[in-house]
């Protein structure tokens, strides 16, 4: 007498056929949609800070002040209008107006409005080298080395006047602000949160230290991203902003200066290793998943629909393509467990890898940033 075949046998192995097809096929995906490639490149000197709006590129450096390029060809940049206004360490654009953050002269204003024909509208300084600006509404928030974070009234744009400050004796080098709260990239702390509810008199109320060379910050939903030139890239919980914790981290021994969030993926600028993409869908355990490197140091970065615009010292603005990306949202490499319970048994199939929402369509660089550097 034969014995009696299990009605779940052909169920079983289709279920095991799908997921073999599924991971191994996969991975040849993630080979082929993650590859970076250069397409671009517009030459100037000691370029630092990059903001790309309605295919416009704005960008600031250390020599030539602020730029403005047109970059709807992405493969042949061209310069539409320049303003030398010294030493510009970042840039935020908003209505027309551009808003920058001059190491040695403090805030500069400037409408950009015609693109062609940049004029300043005014300027703020109070004395210390100035790194970072943040714009929100009429309030532009800037940290200096010497005065740490100073908070500008710029409701009327010819006359910005100061009314708070935070300073604590530091050397903070990059701001976010996210509600009521100022995220601080401290050098010699880390980060450094303070509320920001009352413009008049912030306060410190958290902070982590995870060691020496912090420089920029992002927060998306209660997730912080901290940038580092020595630790990489720290992810930290602030669901809790008086006791912020790590989650994880990501350090190939690089200096990383800054990062753009997009969906699941970091984009990392490291001054001597490039353009590096990382998966972060899990924050505890972030895996880098493509980059690239033609030399040089790298300072920003911008990520607008399938381009990367990337700052470097010393061959400028260079525009990167990530091909097809709209289609492949994240490959996160990863081992799966997958319980599959029947009658009288349980299948259980390990290891492979697997792509993770990797079939959400015109999703990734396709979503509308609010606020520019992945902010």
């Amino acid at each position: 007498m034969n014995p009696t075949k299990s009605p779940y046998k052909n169920l079983l192995l289709m279920i095991m056929f799908f997921f073999m097809v599924f991971l191994y096929g996969n991975i040849v995906l993630a080979n082929k949609y993650l590859n970076p490639q250069k397409i671009g490149e517009f030459k100037t000197l000691f370029a630092w800070d990059v903001v790309v709006i309605d295919d416009i590129a704005y960008v600031g450096g250390t020599e030539e002040g602020l730029q403005i390029i047109d970059v709807s060809d992405p493969r042949n940049p061209t310069e539409l209008g320049h303003l030398d206004l010294g030493v510009t360490h970042s840039i935020d654009v908003l209505d027309g107006v551009a808003y920058l953050a001059n190491y040695f002269s403090g805030l500069q204003i400037v409408n950009v409005s015609n693109p062609l024909s940049p004029i300043k509208i005014s300027d703020f300084y109070d004395g210390g080298h100035v790194s970072d600006v943040f714009t929100v509404g009429d309030l532009v928030y800037l940290v200096s080395l010497e005065n740490g974070l100073e908070i500008i009234n710029c409701s009327d744009i010819r006359h910005p006047i100061k009314i708070g400050e935070y300073n604590d004796g530091g050397s903070p080098n990059g701001v976010f602000i996210k509600g009521d709260l100022a995220y601080i990239a401290e050098y010699h702390a880390g980060l450094e949160i303070v509320n920001i509810s009352d413009p008049f008199n912030p306060s410190e109320i958290g902070g982590c230290f995870n060691g020496e060379g912090a420089y920029s910050v992002k927060v998306i939903d209660n997730i912080a991203y901290l940038c580092y030139s020595s630790n990489g890239l720290e992810i930290l919980n602030v669901s809790d902003p008086t006791l912020p914790t790590t989650l994880g981290s990501f350090n190939n021994g690089g200096i990383v200066y800054f990062a753009f969030i997009l969906d699941d993926l970091a984009f990392l600028s490291d001054d001597n290793d490039g353009l590096e993409i990382v998966n972060i869908s899990d924050p505890t355990n972030p895996r880098k998943i493509s980059g690239f490197n033609d030399g040089g140091h790298t300072r920003n970065l911008f990520v607008d629909n399938n381009f990367v615009f990337l700052t470097d010292f010393d061959d400028g603005l260079e525009i990167i393509e990530l091909s097809n990306v709209p289609t492949i949202q994240n490959f996160v490499p990863t081992e799966i467990v997958i319980t599959i319970a029947i009658p009288c048994s349980i299948l259980v199939i390990t290891g492979g890898y697997f792509m993770y929402r990797h079939l959400k369509k015109n999703t990734l660089l396709k979503k509308k940033v609010h606020k520019i550097r992945g902010k």
